[in-house]
């Protein structure tokens, strides 16, 4: 029997509440199912195609296919200490927009790009025991052959208005403000978002959002500045926040790191 999807109107916060009631949830391409056998706690989870209109997190009705793999989690006697949260992903992401960039001189951008969570069970307060990406990324590298890294690759959108926008419960919302304070055109096709930086906040129509990252381009030998804002987009008013980002150490680059790999452009 096919499953009927309902959406929750309070999709993160429900889901942490509900969840353990129902065999199955949706979140996007990703379907997770939960469920108790013996006081342990078995979960499984699978992929399927995206389709448009699977924006929120979705209860799903039924069973899960018949060639499921689970793991289980033993000693696990009280479904209601189950904690399911949205993180960000364990490495960099590399946005790359539909088309290439050129800032002109003195001039600044802003853009919004969405980036797909990881979906982490565990019990309230300790270490998860499932960290599942929503959407699988491919892996790419950033930077030069000998002092770059390893990140996760997505192409999309770079929205330069906010104030409609809406990214679902998987997806978090990004800003990037990017300032050329310097007499050359600056000219870019890769976004490195350093996700272990962001804060993730949740508003309650308008989704995930992180706090902006920012870049100052002062051009030549001058230092270029990235920088990641302490609280989140002021747009947004009243958020809840859900996770805090690491606090950067440096703060500040070289403009040859731009593109070595530890800056923030390519």
């Amino acid at each position: 029997m096919a499953s009927h999807p309902t959406p929750f109107p309070q999709p993160w916060a429900e889901l942490q509440r509900k969840a353990p009631a129902h065999s199955g949830v949706r979140l996007g391409p990703l379907d997770l199912w939960v469920k108790e056998r013996g006081g342990d706690l078995l979960l499984s989870t699978h992929y399927h195609p995206l389709l448009e209109e699977e924006g929120d997190i979705r209860v799903l009705k039924g069973k899960p296919p018949a060639n499921s793999d689970w793991i289980r989690v033993g000693a696990w006697k009280d479904l209601a200490e189950m904690d399911m949260q949205p993180r960000f992903p364990d490495r960099p992401v590399l946005v790359r927009p539909e088309f290439p960039y050129t800032l002109l001189p003195g001039e600044r951008v802003q853009f919004y790009v969405m980036v797909p969570v990881w979906v982490c069970i565990g019990r309230k307060g300790e270490p998860p025991v499932l960290e599942q990406p929503v959407l699988n990324l491919s892996k790419t590298w950033f930077g030069s052959p000998t002092s770059g890294e390893f990140c996760y690759s997505i192409r999309t959108s770079a929205h330069r208005e906010g104030e409609t926008l809406e990214a679902g419960s998987w997806q978090a919302i990004c800003p990037v403000r990017i300032r050329n304070q310097s007499k050359e055109t600056v000219s870019f096709e890769r976004l490195c978002l350093r996700v272990k930086y962001l804060s993730l906040y949740q508003h309650a129509t308008r989704g995930l959002w992180a706090n902006e990252s920012s870049v100052i381009f002062r051009g030549g030998d001058h230092w270029s500045r990235v920088a990641y804002a302490r609280n989140p987009p002021a747009e947004l008013g009243e958020v809840t926040r859900l996770s805090t980002g690491a606090v950067d150490p440096q703060g500040t680059f070289l403009q040859r790191a731009i593109t070595q790999g530890r800056g923030f452009l390519q």
